[in-house]
């Protein structure tokens, strides 16, 4: 009897999401997808789009499966087996927005982990209303990579706008490069968003895209991108609360403990205008 009433409720708990998936999808505005390298301002724009009447933002969708993963092996990165699909764990997720926009963020390096190639991806999830693309960039990739290897190395990817922060640092292995679920060479990691980016710019042809960067729409103001993504999907601003700043400000000579031998690296590359000074940054 207690199998019996448990399959009751599962069945009634999957009729319930079709019938509101059914009848309320429609009358949705849109749905939308951030694309983003990561630390570049998308928590902090994700926490403000979420106070929106309109929007109901699930952040990074895929987030708790990969945290499993580093907790399962101890703070590493290692890939493990994803649970579900990853287009029905969308699905199982989606229905909440009910009459809102629904939104989410996903990474270049997250299509490897989920086993989706990022074209594939798209065109799966437009079929699922999908209609409005956000890309999300950081100029300045170095200081990306920077307070990537921070945060794995010292924790703290986020601090609230109401406490103080402590000032960390990092000895930057230019060979060794331990981020977003890989082990590369500091130029590669460089040239690998460079490609991921154009990649995902020319899926996006033809598509409904905004296009903000932290350096220009998150860093001084925050607000600058939350009334261009209210703008672009037509819906009238709102009053929102910042509740994060900045994790790691301060020049890159201070943050990164070996910046001579960085400097030495990115040497006549394409990439040694990063190593600039705040007010000198392209």
């Amino acid at each position: 009897m207690y199998h019996l009433n448990l399959l009751s409720m599962r069945i009634t708990k999957k009729l319930v999401k079709f019938l509101l998936s059914f009848f309320l999808m429609p009358a949705r505005p849109g749905n939308i997808l951030v694309i983003h390298i990561g630390r570049c301002g998308s928590t902090v724009l994700g926490k403000m789009l979420n106070q929106h009447s309109m929007i109901y933002w699930a952040s990074e969708l895929y987030e708790p499966i990969f945290g499993s993963w580093r907790d399962q092996n101890n703070g590493i990165e290692t890939i493990g087996k994803m649970p579900k699909d990853a287009i029905q764990i969308l699905k199982n997720n989606y229905w909440q927005a009910l009459h809102r926009y629904y939104g989410f963020e996903i990474k270049p390096y997250h299509f490897n982990l989920i086993r989706y190639k990022p074209e594939y991806f798209i065109e799966q999830i437009e079929q699922l209303g999908f209609s409005h693309f956000i890309i999300l960039d950081r100029k300045n990739r170095l200081r990306k990579i920077v307070s990537s290897d921070i945060a794995h190395k010292h924790g703290g990817y986020h601090v609230q706008s109401d406490h103080s922060r402590t000032r960390k640092s990092t000895n930057l292995n230019i060979e060794n490069v331990r981020i977003d679920f890989d082990s590369k060479p500091l130029q590669q990691f460089l040239n690998d968003y460079d490609s991921q980016l154009a990649q995902i710019e020319k899926i996006l042809v033809g598509k409904k895209v905004l296009r903000l960067t932290y350096e220009d729409d998150i860093s001084e103001n925050p607000m600058v991108a939350y009334k261009k993504a209210c703008e672009f999907l037509k819906l009238p601003t709102q009053n929102v609360t910042v509740s994060l700043k900045k994790t790691n400000p301060g020049e890159l000579s201070s943050l990164i403990e070996n910046f001579e031998e960085v400097s030495q690296s990115l040497k006549g590359t394409a990439h040694e205008w990063m190593l600039e000074l705040e007010s000198k940054k392209k």
